[in-house]
């Protein structure tokens, strides 16, 4: 790549965090309305579109939707188009999906003998060693922007889980801490503690993208493609890098506008019909 081809990674100047408020506030500017902690239960089609059930089993409520786009990891999309495109839904039951923890620590810059550089080090799988340690981000060189409000800080993100090795996560928070503390004080030398830390669980986060995924994503966009007013879209399909999720979300928008456009020209249609 050219010298001038900018930085490898990017993100939003006050941190990835600050999207998804302001596509809320975007929506809700817009007329439209973000409801949060109501769990999607169930997805049918009705004469005008569709119906989903959300909300707690104890208090079921029924929306209506003129179109869906089902956003979700596979196996709960499975459930959810069970109905309404069986043969999708059998494809999406066959993504496997490996769960994987993230431990966050804050150090004093002084605890490395040599500031760290590069923006980290992934370890292959025939390398790991007791700690679980899978991959090492130094996100306050590969985000320079975080040290804006600690600066002397080293923020450092280890990622402990693979697929098929789901026992590693069966230990507490402070036993993943300290499996991340041993390994910088392997790999950087880490001399001193950290001063803060956070561990964020993430239970089948990632999906597995075995030999054959992409005809199985062919065939599962092949079955939606049958049903008028339904899209999927998300980490499942084409990859779960922030930049394929908003291919696919892109393309489940269009194919959204596309049906509501067609629907409001067919029913302007019937209307004039009725009126000649």
């Amino acid at each position: 790549a050219p010298k001038d081809a900018g930085p490898l990674f990017t993100t939003l100047e006050g941190g990835l965090g600050t999207l998804p408020p302001a596509l809320a506030d975007a929506v809700r500017a817009a007329g439209g309305v973000v409801r949060t902690h109501a769990m999607a239960r169930e997805l049918r089609r009705t004469p005008d579109g569709w119906g989903i059930t959300v909300g707690p089993a104890r208090a079921p409520e029924s929306v209506a939707a003129d179109a869906v786009v089902v956003a979700v990891p596979a196996a709960p999309a499975a459930r959810l188009l069970a109905d309404a495109a069986p043969a999708a839904a059998r494809e999406l039951a066959g993504i496997e999906y490996a769960s994987m923890a993230i431990v966050t620590l804050a150090y004093e810059s002084t605890a490395f003998a040599q500031a760290p550089t590069g923006s980290g080090y992934l370890v292959p799988a025939v390398e790991v060693g007791d700690t679980g340690v899978k991959a090492v981000t130094f996100s306050t060189v590969k985000w320079p922007h975080l040290n804006r409000t600690a600066p002397g800080t080293v923020v450092v993100r280890c990622s402990i889980g693979r697929h098929g090795a789901e026992h590693s996560l069966q230990r507490s928070d402070d036993d993943l801490k300290a499996a991340a503390i041993t390994e910088l004080a392997r790999t950087c030398g880490t001399s001193e503690l950290p001063i803060d830390s956070r561990v964020t669980r993430w239970g089948g986060g990632l999906p597995q993208y075995t030999v054959g995924h992409y005809d199985r994503v062919a065939r599962i966009r092949s079955a939606i493609a049958e049903v008028p007013g339904l899209a999927v879209c998300g980490a499942a399909y084409d990859g779960l890098g922030i930049p394929a999720c908003v291919g696919t979300a892109r393309a489940a928008a269009t194919r959204m506008l596309d049906h509501l456009a067609g629907r409001a020209e067919s029913e302007s249609g019937s209307e004039e019909a009725s009126t000649t």
